[in-house]
């Protein structure tokens, strides 16, 4: 149902010391978990049914998006309205720095929501589980 996405791996010191490399294949493709996002009113405005599964536009590659778990619903281009997903995109609704901040307050506040609603995709790991793991 979701699959790693291929990256280098993360080398981790703490405190001077060295430890082994962990791979940052935590980056996953979850549809469930996108058409879950989708179905929520949009993050800047508010409409209801015309969210799409939005990324962060920090971090992302060439070719390449962010981890669907950091979505958050964002609202599509429609007959003579340009929509919030391609502005924010664009940078016409938060400047740069800003809308990394915003991206992840979104983030967060979409995975609480799913987690509240039950629409978290059953076998997908949550975001701040993975992050427990990988502190330990």
């Amino acid at each position: 149902m979701h699959q790693p996405l291929a990256s280098a791996p993360n080398y981790a010191s703490a405190a001077g010391a060295t430890v082994p490399p962990i791979k940052k294949g935590e980056h996953l493709r979850n549809e469930d978990y996108r058409r879950a996002v989708a179905s929520l009113p949009c993050c800047a405005c508010g409409i209801v049914g015309y969210s799409q599964a939005a990324h962060a536009n920090h971090g992302k590659g060439a070719g390449l998006k962010t981890d669907d778990r950091t979505c958050f619903a964002l609202c599509c281009d429609r007959p003579g309205v340009k929509g919030c997903h391609p502005k924010f995109d664009q940078y016409e609704l938060y400047p740069k720095a800003a809308a990394a901040l915003v991206a992840e307050a979104w983030g967060a506040d979409t995975r609480r929501r799913l987690v509240l609603m039950g629409k978290w995709p059953k076998d997908l790991p949550k975001l701040e589980e993975v992050a427990d793991v990988l502190e330990r």
